[in-house]
């Protein structure tokens, strides 16, 4: 399969991301780029099409772990406390989403530097 995408960046923060990605060293674009989207969505794309419970339960106990790992990471990289469990923020089902709840540090989303309003149209 190929998969092409092209994003160019509008916010100072996307651009500082994409530099970082495009100059990263240690891991290669793809690599970084997988890692990253595997975390989050690997889970929903198997669970849509697995009729297999325990293999959607194993990728998500694997997905969970790595991205425990990459939350304790940033906590580490931004030197800060390790908080408690976030607060839980109720979202609609759609045809993307099997869980309703997702967990959000911030109130206030609209406020966040980090821009995720090109999800709104899956959440």
């Amino acid at each position: 399969m190929d998969f092409r995408w092209r994003y160019q960046p509008r916010k100072t923060v996307d651009v500082q991301l994409m530099k970082y990605i495009q100059s990263n060293l240690m891991m290669g674009k793809t690599q970084m780029m997988l890692l990253a989207v595997r975390s989050f969505w690997l889970t929903h794309a198997v669970a849509d099409y697995s009729e297999d419970k325990k293999e959607v339960q194993r990728i998500a106990r694997n997905c969970i772990q790595v991205l425990r790992k990459q939350t304790q990471e940033i906590i580490e990289l931004a030197g800060l406390e390790d908080v408690s469990a976030p607060k839980l923020i109720h979202y609609p089902s759609t045809p993307f989403s099997r869980s309703k709840d997702f967990h959000l540090d911030d109130n206030n989303t609209e406020n966040n530097v980090y821009d995720d309003a090109g999800l709104s149209n899956f959440m």
